[in-house]
């Protein structure tokens, strides 16, 4: 069903191929990746208080008309199928940018917590996700999913969410 609905959106947009993606792109972008193709469909919602982007990955397998939705694990293990950045007024607080590289596909987010205010110096936590299929450490979850492959720390910055993730793009993956 979920083919149905995406394969004529897809073929009616330009959809990017992009090795990275910026936090400020919408729509739909694609990778190849563990033989098969992922997809990732960036929304916004916007009103008067609130402005936010929504993360959405799906998995196609070479050979298979089925799209499988590709879970960001979070720090506790739970699945999330919707990733959303997060704001406040001004200031991004949290977002999210995909870096293909040769070992993998990742989703990077970076995480700010401001003790005093959202524009100014705060902690920023950012998490490499790597796209892996029927993981061991998951033997009942998806088959596939973005499992948490490290984390790097920014203590008291005075960079943005943003600038930290231009910054991560530029970096290797930890082994």
């Amino acid at each position: 069903m979920i083919a149905r609905i995406l394969l004529p959106i897809i073929a009616a947009s330009s959809v990017a191929q992009a090795a990275d993606v910026t936090p400020m792109h919408q729509g739909l972008h694609q990778w190849p990746a563990l033989g098969g193709k992922l997809m990732l469909v960036v929304g916004t919602y916007q009103d008067t208080v609130a402005y936010r982007r929504s993360y959405t990955f799906y998995f196609k397998e070479a050979k298979d008309e089925t799209w499988y939705q590709a879970p960001v694990f979070n720090k506790k293990g739970l699945p999330e199928t919707e990733w959303n950045s997060a704001s406040g007024g001004e200031t991004t607080l949290a977002d999210g940018v995909v870096a293909a590289r040769p070992d993998g596909v990742y989703f990077i987010t970076a995480d700010k917590k401001a003790d005093r205010g959202y524009a100014e110096r705060g902690d920023i936590t950012v998490t490499w996700n790597k796209l892996v299929t029927d993981d061991k450490d998951y033997p009942d979850g998806p088959t596939y999913l973005f499992k948490p492959s490290f984390t790097r720390s920014y203590p008291k910055s005075s960079l943005t969410v943003e600038a930290v993730l231009a910054r991560e793009l530029k970096a290797e993956p930890k082994k």
